[in-house]
């Protein structure tokens, strides 16, 4: 691995990724650290950061042109991110060898190749069987990245059958760095035209190492740097925003992740960022809320339980933990200069934000997002501050200056923040598994997050004769004072909210309701230690139940049913695919897909691929309506679209309407040119219902929507209730 060429202090970053959670978070790492580094007493340093917020005149435009979108969040619209392409010659077969799962070495042997030399570290338990790794590479003719981005090496390629390791390897790639230069590898994804930063480890004039849980094509790149030091000196800006790009709760983590979850908080706001599964330039913050239910809650944070949820998930998907094992080495200090170039240089050319892992000498290690580099300042998302957009990593005389901050806000709160000393660059899919994000994505999409990560449990009404009712949603109480247990098999503890403020218990521990309909929130927390010795109660869920007690308050028009008369996703063909389209009766779709269209180059046709995303919301429909009582259903659409380059072609089409009493009373509909902007619709659809007599019913509210991917059709019913 060429150790003696590795610069003496980058070797030190592969502990800043271990390190970073040492138990399932951003937990204590002291079995790491032998010789532990003063500590800043930093609670007067926590709360001057915090006075900090939006210090720099120049973020104070930190919306950046957001609006306001009924689906909650904002809609951004910001500038595409760089693109580009390589051109290559013939590939060239360079090795073809086995590793087992006990590990081994993958060398390339070929004297006069430009990568002769090249070595593949895979640890000992990185696969669960045997892995054959083939390596190849193809010289680099051209390419249209820029002025920043030069060619180091041949475009290498490396495969293997499997796509994440278990434990952190390394690549030594042989590259000439002249001494006034700066080098960085990165994946070059071929067919979407981008590239991504790889952390690494070392590096000197003759080799780089990098650090990776998997492998695909890769190239270094150079760049002189004076040119790189004028660069330092603009505004390198991936155009995320705390507040606008991050998620609204604050890192106090959870049952599951007793520590903190600061990495999956981190990662899910990264990914989502970068995916933009909702749509382009609809954001995160806030969207939400509630669980994206209205009406929206912002100041009861444990109510957001699918984001806090997934955050805690992906925290243990990723595991960090893990690579405490193969990389227990003292911590020396990484090598500033270098990850504040990584920082900057990857930004540059990906256009993304980045991971940061910290540590601190008195053993705690925290993840974050760098978004932005700017004034000698690396501009910093954290878990523990949500939409602060004050935070910061500065850089000065070729060093990071301590950053403040906590394993999670509760120890903050606590007093036992502290200083960060070692700052390391993680880049972004090296170490998460992006397939991962987006399966529990469509987990978190489906309410089902965490069910199989954390501990199972359910509410009953228990009564005084012993007997019990299975607590569900439209509870029909009996008694005014009822008595709510939790089934589970781990000690419990709870908060109740009754429509939306927290109650307490009578002295025999039933909590008394309202007339009408009560909707309660049920907070509910374990012993992460199980020891009621020691107890750490920690965030396990939360949930709403109405309860009904006495008559219904409603005396009017009771939604009584919903039914789905039509839900379709079209099927992809030749012209089409990747077709999405998703929907809830809560009142919101999203639909996205590519098309295939032709376009004639002056010699041939070739295919220009067009994405598309359209999504809609509308506000849902209420549970009684009095009669003569004027109803108001808030309409919203966006539509936008990508292309790999530019092309006049056809229609995107999407619509949404609403019929009350068999008349239209509110439509959007949007046509969209390649050719035209992204266009954003809202519509206010109001109607009155009159008086009626018991049990009759109304023909239905309809709301029907389609894009050019998929349709449907939801009927609301309503029933007349004296």
């Amino acid at each position: 691995m060429h150790r003696g060429r590795l610069l003496q202090r980058t070797s030190a970053f592969l502990s800043i990724l271990l390190l970073i959670a040492t138990t399932t978070s951003c937990g204590n790492v002291d079995e790491f650290i032998e010789d532990a580094g003063d500590v800043l007493d930093d609670v007067g340093d926590v709360a001057k950061d915090v006075g900090g917020v939006v210090k720099d005149a120049i973020d104070e435009h930190g919306d950046d042109g957001a609006s306001d979108s009924e689906a909650g969040g904002k809609t951004v619209s910001r500038p595409p991110r760089p693109t580009g392409s390589l051109t290559t010659g013939l590939e060239i077969p360079l090795a073809l060898e086995t590793v087992e799962p006990s590990g081994g070495t993958v060398t390339v042997d070929k004297p006069g190749d430009p990568l002769d030399g090249m070595e593949i570290q895979v640890p000992a338990g990185a696969y669960p069987d045997s892995q054959q790794f083939a390596v190849s590479s193809a010289p680099v003719d051209g390419h249209d990245f820029g002025e920043y981005f030069t060619p180091a090496t041949p475009l290498i390629s490396i495969r293997n059958a499997s796509d994440y390791s278990g434990e952190l390897m390394t690549v030594t790639i042989p590259v000439e760095v002249p001494q006034d230069h700066f080098a960085m590898a990165f994946y070059y994804d071929d067919a979407a035209g981008t590239l991504e930063g790889i952390p690494f480890n070392g590096m000197d004039e003759h080799s780089i190492t990098v650090v990776t849980r998997h492998f695909s094509d890769i190239i270094v790149s150079i760049i002189d740097n004076t040119l790189l030091d004028d660069l330092l000196k603009t505004d390198i800006d991936s155009h995320f925003r705390p507040g606008i790009d991050d998620w609204q709760f604050t890192n106090y983590g959870s049952y599951i992740a007793k520590g903190g979850h600061c990495a999956g908080q981190s990662a899910t706001e990264l990914w989502y960022f970068c995916e933009q599964p909702d749509g382009k330039d609809l954001t995160l913050y806030n969207r939400y809320d509630n669980n994206g239910v209205k009406p929206a809650t912002p100041d009861l944070w444990q109510d957001d339980s699918y984001g806090y949820r997934l955050a805690s998930t992906v925290q243990k998907d990723i595991n960090w933990d893990s690579f405490g094992v193969t990389f227990q080495v003292e911590m020396t200090g990484a090598d500033d200069e270098l990850m504040w170039k990584a920082f900057a240089y990857s930004i540059q050319m990906s256009g993304e934000p980045q991971f940061v892992g910290i540590v601190s000498n008195a053993g705690d290690g925290h993840a974050m997002v760098v978004y932005r580099v700017h004034k000698n300042e690396l501009y910093i998302a954290d878990p523990n501050y949500p939409g602060n957009t004050g935070r910061r990593i500065e850089y000065s005389g070729g060093a990071f200056k301590p950053y403040n901050s906590g394993a999670n806000a509760e120890e903050i709160k606590a007093g036992n923040g502290k200083a960060y000393e070692r700052i390391g660059y993680c880049g972004k899919t090296a170490m998460v598994d992006w397939n991962v994000l987006d399966a529990r994505w469509n987990e978190f999409k489906a309410g089902t997050i965490g069910n199989d990560r954390f501990p199972q449990y359910h509410y009953v009404i228990h009564h005084d004769n012993g007997s019990e009712d299975l607590l569900v949603d439209n509870y029909e109480s009996q008694d005014k004072k009822v008595h709510i247990w939790i089934k589970s098999d781990f000690p419990t503890d709870r908060a109740i909210y009754r429509n939306g403020t927290i109650i307490e218990p009578d002295m025999n521990g039933k909590y008394e309701l309202e007339e009408g309909n009560n909707l309660i929130g049920m907070y509910m927390k374990g012993d992460a230690n199980n020891n009621p010795q020691s107890p750490a109660y920690r965030y396990v869920d939360f949930q709403y139940f109405n309860i009904q007690y006495g008559e219904s308050e409603c005396h009017g028009w009771v939604l009584d049913s919903i039914v789905e008369k039509r839900f379709e996703v079209y099927n992809s063909d030749e012209f089409r695919r990747d077709l999405v389209f998703e929907a809830s009766t809560d009142g919101w779709y999203s639909s996205s897909g590519c098309n295939v269209v032709s376009k004639y180059d002056g010699n041939d046709f070739v295919d220009v691929l067009v994405d598309v995303t359209h999504s809609g919301s509308w506000t849902t429909p209420p549970d009684c309506i009095k009669p003569n009582e004027t109803v108001l259903i808030e309409m919203n659409c966006s539509s936008s679209y990508t292309t790999s380059e530019p092309v006049d072609w056809g229609i995107m089409a999407s619509h949404l309407n609403i019929y009350w009493n068999n008349s239209e009373i509110g439509r959007i509909n949007h046509d969209m040119y390649t050719t035209g902007p992204p266009q954003e619709s809202t519509w206010t659809a109001e109607f009155v219902m009159p008086e009626g007599s018991p049990g009759e019913y109304w023909p239905p509210l309809e709301v029907s929507f389609g894009t050019d991917y998929g349709r449907a059709l939801y009927e609301y019913y309503y029933v007349w209730q004296e």
